[in-house]
């Protein structure tokens, strides 16, 4: 993609050049993006060209033609921006020269974009404009750019923005395949599969690492290979550590409390949305090896990340090793117990919920201390199929690897899956939505409990399937400890 000119302010800029080439590449990026993949571009360029189109109405139609062929999306707003002012905002415009620096005789058209830093993978674009030379002759028009008959050459403006556009976008120039990306204008005037798949790639990098599926409570885990790197999720730069990706989903504003307990891993935790913006980092090096990151978010979807460094610090904590991750949480309300139901049951409609309160339903939470006074509950939504059926609901509580079913008298019982029959808490035809009690006004403390870790899980079955359960994939987790504070 052309040749880019770096300053030590972070600027790049990019020349779009008229002589024509024979040759063009491969996609090419350094991993600079937007975070989120979209920009908002100011801009009204007043009139019309030879050919009766609006400069506008070209520029529109190449945004379009990116937002409809990749991941990327433009925002168009019919508002004129100086792109010379540092304002932070994206602009497109007819211009004499380069804010006071001649243009060279070469060049059509020159994007300049800003960079600001992140805390994963390289720089993220904060700022692009766009600055076209107002004494070419541009028209607008598809097809070869010397056309039969014509006079007077021509350059067309829509391929111009579109190929500018790109260098928004973050990819740099090509050199070895037929793409709009080529340095040097050509009879190519729509986007090529090779600039479809570079923005893709650029726009898609956590497709590049497994997400799992945040366990609140505790979770053993490692980095080591063949575990996703920051350069596979950035898709730039040289930090090739290694990284774990959990997905997790808030209803309601929460204070999640994560902690990393290793002997041998260096560790670092980061919260970030699900665009990539960074919430939250612990990156502490002073004390061991472990990590804690406390931090107040909003309700949506996130991302939990747990990193090393790309270089060892301290002797004793290497860039690869086992972990353990806490994950505790306070709410206004209640959680699901999980995204989907269990992958045994893939289609199943239904969607279960938990929650864990000692004041009430004023706060949820899983950790609490052996003094608390405990409700705990449940409820399933259950599949639009197995509504009004004869059925059985079913709530096991994991201790270790013991398990107990709670019975018809609201006892739990040992359960052993070699050994027994499910046992269900209650038989009965199938309601819309079904809601169980767990426990009501459990104190740890009268079962001499300090310390303990209880996951719950609840499910449903059919009376005439006995066999087969509907439950979800991750636990309600209770964590009792003497060193807790009441929520």
């Amino acid at each position: 993609m052309g040749y880019v000119v770096k300053s030590c302010t972070k600027f790049a800029i990019s020349f779009l050049l008229m002589s024509f080439t024979l040759n063009v590449n491969s996609y090419e990026f350094s991993g600079r993006k937007w975070v989120g993949g979209k920009a908002t571009i100011y801009t009204s360029i007043p009139g019309i060209s030879d050919s009766g189109i609006a400069w506008n109405t070209a520029l529109l139609n190449a945004a379009l033609e990116w937002d409809q062929k990749t991941a990327f999306n433009f925002t168009i707003l019919p508002i004129d921006r100086d792109p010379c002012v540092a304002d932070g905002l994206n602009s497109i415009k007819f211009t004499s020269d380069l804010c006071g620096q001649r243009f060279n005789d070469a060049t059509l058209a020159v994007t300049v974009l800003k960079y600001k830093e992140q805390e994963l993978g390289p720089d993220a674009i904060s700022e692009a404009d766009i600055f076209v030379r107002d004494d070419i002759s541009f028209d607008i028009f598809d097809g070869d750019l010397i056309q039969a008959g014509a006079t007077v050459p021509r350059v067309d403006f829509k391929r111009t923005i579109l190929h500018e556009l790109g260098h928004v976008i973050g990819l740099d120039h090509e050199e070895s395949k037929a793409a709009i990306m080529q340095p040097k204008i050509s009879d190519i005037f729509s986007l090529q599969p090779d600039d479809i798949v570079g923005v893709n790639k650029l726009y898609t990098g956590t497709s590049n690492c497994k997400v799992k599926e945040l366990n609140i409570g505790l979770t053993l885990e490692s980095l080591n290979l063949p575990d996703c790197t920051v350069k596979d999720l950035t898709l730039g730069g040289s930090d090739d550590s290694f990284i774990d990706l959990y997905r997790f989903k808030i209803s309601a504003p929460s204070i999640m409390d994560f902690a990393i307990n290793s002997t041998e891993l260096e560790s670092v935790l980061i919260i970030a949305d699900t665009d990539l913006n960074y919430i939250a980092v612990d990156s502490d090096t002073s004390d061991g090896c472990n990590a804690v990151l406390k931090a107040e978010v909003s309700a949506g979807d996130y991302y939990l990340m747990v990193n090393t460094f790309d270089k060892q610090i301290k002797q004793q904590c290497e860039l690869v090793g086992q972990y353990e991750l806490t994950a505790n949480y306070v709410s206004e309300s209640p959680i699901g117990l999980n995204l989907q139901a269990n992958a045994d049951n893939i289609g199943l409609n239904s969607k279960f919920f938990g929650s864990i309160t000692a004041d009430k339903g004023e706060t949820y939470g899983n950790l609490f201390s052996p003094k608390d006074s405990l409700n705990i509950s449940a409820s399933i939504m259950i599949n639009q199929s197995h509504r009004g059926e004869d059925g059985f609901i079913v709530v096991a509580a994991v201790i270790d690897d013991f398990i107990m079913l709670l019975n018809e008298k609201g006892q739990f019982v040992e359960f052993s899956p070699t050994a027994s029959s499910i046992i269900p808490a209650v038989e009965k035809k199938l309601a819309e939505v079904e809601d169980i009690e767990i426990a009501s006004n459990l104190v740890a403390e009268d079962f001499n409990i300090q310390t303990i870790t209880v996951n719950f899980f609840v499910g449903y079955g059919l009376t005439d399937d006995w066999d087969r359960i509907y439950t979800h994939s991750l636990p309600l987790n209770l964590t009792i400890s003497s060193g807790s504070q009441t929520n």
